[in-house]
């Protein structure tokens, strides 16, 4: 499966946490998706994500395998991950790996409050046996961090992100999931805003033009229906 971009983690994870914390709300509508991903609780970093990004990201995500519309739910559609399928996990690793896209590396000690709101009642010692599994996979799921300057803990990354929610997003924008199958726009170098306005412009003109195709389908099927 296609790596996450910073979007794409911010979706996924907040569609494990939903499942596992407020079951009755899943799968999720795309309104509640945003609303979700702009929680300022339990995130980090904050995000401000516009409904556009969202429906852009979510078509990148079916796309790329890891999120699934659901069919049958009314006029409202609906969506869910697809973790369960793809990576083969239980509970418990969801529980995990849904806390380290939204907040972050952690240590097992901080993680041990966090992961008990979506059911996993387990010790630091325990979510570390956990982690461990699932850095033993191939490939990994998660991977520990080396020490940093005046850390006591070690923490752990998740690894199914693509390096992008390390980078420093540029002020007032949030990132936007590229679709699969089209080239990604290139990391910009260090200092050269040009470039990341530039990248940046390339990435929502195309998310609005992908937009706007599905939006004259959806034209074209009402008038269907109306004659």
């Amino acid at each position: 499966m296609r790596r996450l971009d910073r979007t794409g983690q911010r979706i996924v994870g907040v569609l494990i946490e939903k499942q596992l914390a407020v079951p009755d709300s899943y799968p999720l509508s795309e309104n509640a998706l945003v609303d979700g991903c702009n929680q300022k609780s339990n995130r980090d970093p904050a995000m401000e994500l516009a409904s556009f990004q969202v429906a852009g990201a979510l078509m990148a995500l079916q796309e790329a395998g890891w999120v699934a519309r659901v069919e049958g739910g009314g006029r409202v559609a609906r969506f869910r991950h697809r973790l369960t399928e793809e990576l083969g996990v239980d509970a418990g690793d969801l529980a995990v790996l849904a806390e380290l896209l939204l907040r972050g590396p952690q240590a097992p000690g901080a993680l041990k409050p966090r992961v008990a709101r979506m059911g996993l009642a387990a010790s630091p010692e325990a979510i570390e046996q956990r982690l461990r599994g699932l850095a033993a996979r191939t490939p990994p799921l998660v991977e520990l961090l080396p020490l940093g300057p005046r850390e006591r803990d070690a923490r752990w990354r998740q690894c199914l992100g693509d390096g992008s929610e390390s980078e420093p997003a540029p002020a007032g924008v949030a990132a936007v999931a590229a679709p699969a199958g089209v080239a990604a726009v290139a990391a910009p170098a260090a200092g050269t805003s040009m470039a990341v306005a530039g990248g940046l412009e390339a990435r929502v003109a195309l998310l609005e033009q992908r937009l706007a195709a599905l939006q004259q389908q959806v034209d074209a099927l009402g008038r269907g229906g109306a004659g």
